[in-house]
């Protein structure tokens, strides 16, 4: 079931890439109501500052992901980034996902080894988590395999 995970994962990814991605993604940002995201508001505002383009660019965008399957008693959990899927178990959270953050020895050594570097707990001076969803400026090292 992980690998189910992971494939969809790789997935979006790839589909986020494609042409056809980018076409949809550039048209959801033209229908998208940027009021009401704040985040919004802030990089538009930082708009006329020098390198603002490469931050609202398309590759520039990601998310972290959870995703939770119940099978009857089997719980199957897959996260990408430092979202956390927790569970309740006789009023005590148990943790069902690792976050992944780039100061973590086994992600550092893959981040460094893709040929980017960890600065101040983040990847390239940039995300302080180190795997996501879009984000695909930081996914660009050819003979690398979607999890290296």
């Amino acid at each position: 079931m992980s690998n189910a995970f992971i494939r969809s994962f790789i997935a979006i990814d790839e589909q986020l890439a494609s042409a056809a991605g980018k076409k949809e993604m550039t048209e959801i940002n033209k229908d998208s109501d940027t009021k009401q995201s704040p985040l919004m508001q802030i990089l538009k505002q930082e708009q006329s500052g020098e390198g603002s383009a490469e931050e609202l660019s398309l590759d520039a965008k990601g998310c972290t992901a959870n995703v939770v399957l119940l099978e009857g008693d089997t719980i199957y959990c897959a996260n990408a980034g430092d979202s956390r899927a927790v569970i309740c178990n006789n009023g005590v959270a148990e943790n069902l996902s690792e976050d992944h953050k780039p100061e973590d020895k086994i992600e550092k050594d893959r981040i460094y080894k893709a040929g980017s570097v960890v600065t101040d707990g983040r990847v390239d001076g940039n995300l302080n988590l180190s795997r996501s969803i879009g984000d695909l400026k930081h996914k660009q090292v050819p003979n690398l395999t979607p999890a290296e």
